[in-house]
């Protein structure tokens, strides 16, 4: 054992290797910081040839395709197919009910749907593309034909009859088209947790902007919440940015060390403000519904107003007070329910009973009505 313990400490001779001579006044070689940017160059600078060299013959044959598919100032919309038909079908059914030629048909556009067991569908309608204005009145004369058990629908191209008009109502939102109200301050907020707060909410809508005034509908009995509120802003632009459900908000960028001085110029002059969104949308774990609500007065007047839905009420006596409820106060007018009188119903000529039957539950003298007899 000690003679393998020596064995192992003792260390190995090294060959006779000539030495190596350093030639101190070379240049320093680069740094590997210096060779990964001048690799990356060289790789960008390859790159580039390569695509201008691949785009050169492709972009010739991509521009003949482009002008064989140019869309025709003629064509039709055809509406009401079966989610079934192909392009062929619909160059069938055309050639069949019109006598211009299948190399009229320029063009068949029909716009995918989602798939139905494993097979493709359309959307139920297509635009057919066609070479002259003649072929077009054509086309048009083949509409209520039946087509794969469907009577279809022809019109021009250009014919947009029908079609639901836009909003006029520039800077309306999706959330406002959704939910059919017009942009508010007043914001109304559902799905709340039993436990959600007054002071919860203006916290957390603070982040979109200043908060007016916080309603939250409460139980009676309990105090607590019932499952919706409703947040008054100052701003028209938090409202929206409420029901959005997001903030965008700036963020600083940090400096890199490393980073040289050419390209801290560079980054300085394309240098953008950074932007994170602040979701605003869930409290107490809970995601919450927001949409624009009705001021307080139109809904009021809109319930018991003069064609409201409940008990008519007077301008007058409504009075705002600063929680945003109403009361209704004293006024010398007010308006009187209409009284509806019962008609009064005939006594009818027939009766349960009969005469002699009533005097005796009433116990009154029941005259004799007989004729006396007498014998001999």
């Amino acid at each position: 054992m000690a003679d393998l313990t020596e064995k192992s400490h003792k260390k190995r001779k090294l060959t006779d290797v000539p030495e190596i001579e350093i030639d101190v006044s070379a240049p320093e070689p680069p740094s590997k910081k210096a060779l990964r940017k001048a690799k990356k160059k060289s790789g960008d600078s390859t790159t580039e040839t390569a695509t201008q060299e691949s785009t050169t013959v492709p972009a010739k044959e991509a521009k003949e395709q482009d002008a064989s598919k140019k869309r025709s100032e003629y064509g039709i919309w055809i509406g009401n197919l079966p989610f079934t038909v192909t392009k062929d079908d619909l160059r069938k059914f055309i050639t069949s009910n019109c006598t211009f030629a299948d190399t009229t048909i320029t063009r068949i556009h029909m716009p995918k749907g989602p798939e139905k067991f494993g097979k493709p569908q359309n959307k139920g309608f297509a635009y057919i593309d066609l070479a002259t204005e003649k072929a077009v009145q054509e086309a048009l004369g083949a509409s209520e034909q039946l087509l794969s058990g469907r009577r279809v629908l022809i019109k021009d191209a250009k014919n947009f009859s029908g079609r639901p008009e836009k909003s006029k109502e520039e800077g309306q939102n999706d959330s406002a088209a959704a939910s059919g109200k017009p942009p508010s301050k007043r914001i109304f907020v559902g799905n709340l947790d039993f436990d959600a707060t007054r002071e919860l909410l203006e916290e957390n809508f603070s982040q979109c902007g200043p908060v007016a005034m916080v309603h939250v509908a409460t139980f009676q009995d309990t105090g607590k919440c019932k499952g919706y509120a409703w947040v008054t802003f100052e701003d028209l632009a938090s409202a929206e940015a409420a029901v959005k459900g997001f903030v965008m908000v700036g963020e600083d960028d940090e400096d890199d060390e490393d980073i040289e001085e050419e390209d801290s110029k560079k980054s300085k002059k394309s240098k953008k403000p950074r932007k994170r969104r602040v979701w605003v949308n869930q409290l107490l774990g809970r995601r919450m519904r927001m949409e624009f609500a009705e001021d307080p007065t139109t809904r009021y007047k809109k319930r018991y107003g003069k064609d409201g839905e409940g008990k008519k009420r007077t301008t007058s006596d409504i009075t705002e007070v600063e929680d945003g409820t109403f009361d209704q106060g004293a006024s010398e007018e007010k308006p009187q329910r209409p009284r509806f009188e019962k008609p009064k119903r005939s006594k009818p000529d027939y009766t349960r009973y009969d005469q002699d039957t009533v005097q005796k539950l009433s116990g009154a003298i029941v005259e004799s009505q007989g004729k006396k007899t007498t014998f001999d």
